[in-house]
């Protein structure tokens, strides 16, 4: 994972927007476990992507990989784009319930699902199952309501935050980790889920999907 190079890109955003930048990539056990799932030349969508911190990870670790990204959150997204300038990643303004969305070899919706209720959930997962190509990744990561202390902590920081406008949605709904992965091979995917909290606290899952 190239963290230093990624990080410069946040650089001219700020001090402050460079030094979160670092907090968040090296921090959060997901973009490692991602990024160890996808491979150069993967034509890769984020879903919900904030300020584009995968995706610059991926520019600056995976050789010839296609971006794309999407957020709601207009703010976020300006962020991304500035510090994705130069990499050719195609960002947009969308809701992953309506936007139109590219074929690609990888989908991932990190932290995302969560904030719809569980038909709105599963109808997102098969929107961003649609767009996978024949072999492709769908990679979940969210908590699980069934995860004992940690689930608790994990409910009411996302509570926390929609409080304070940082994350948008009707509200949060976590589900069992058995619930969220019967939805995914619901939708014919072959599926893996293990624990993704290294170093938090928190009740996270990552679940890997494959279309076969």
């Amino acid at each position: 994972m190239n963290l230093d190079a990624a990080v410069a890109r946040y650089l001219p955003q700020g001090k402050m927007a460079e030094g979160f930048a670092r907090g968040k990539m090296k921090g959060d056990p997901a973009y490692a476990a991602v990024l160890g799932l996808l491979r150069p030349g993967m034509r890769v969508l984020d879903v919900g992507c904030g300020e584009g911190y995968l995706l610059a990870l991926a520019f600056e670790t995976l050789e010839g990989t296609t971006l794309h990204g999407f957020d709601h959150d207009a703010r976020r997204l300006a962020s991304a784009e500035a510090a994705l300038a130069g990499t050719g990643a195609t960002l947009w303004s969308g809701d992953a319930r309506t936007t139109e969305l590219p074929e690609v070899d990888a989908v991932c919706a990190l932290d995302v699902l969560h904030y719809q209720p569980p038909e709105e959930q599963d109808a997102i997962l098969a929107r961003l199952v649609g767009a996978l190509a024949p072999g492709g990744l769908l990679l979940v990561r969210d908590g699980r309501s069934d995860g004992g202390f940690k689930s608790t902590v994990v409910t009411w920081s996302e509570r926390f935050a929609v409080a304070l406008g940082r994350h948008k949605g009707d509200g949060v709904f976590f589900r069992p980790q058995d619930a969220m992965r019967g939805a995914m091979e619901a939708l014919g995917l072959e599926v893996v889920a293990d624990a993704c909290n290294d170093q938090t606290p928190f009740a996270n899952v990552l679940f890997v999907g494959r279309r076969p």
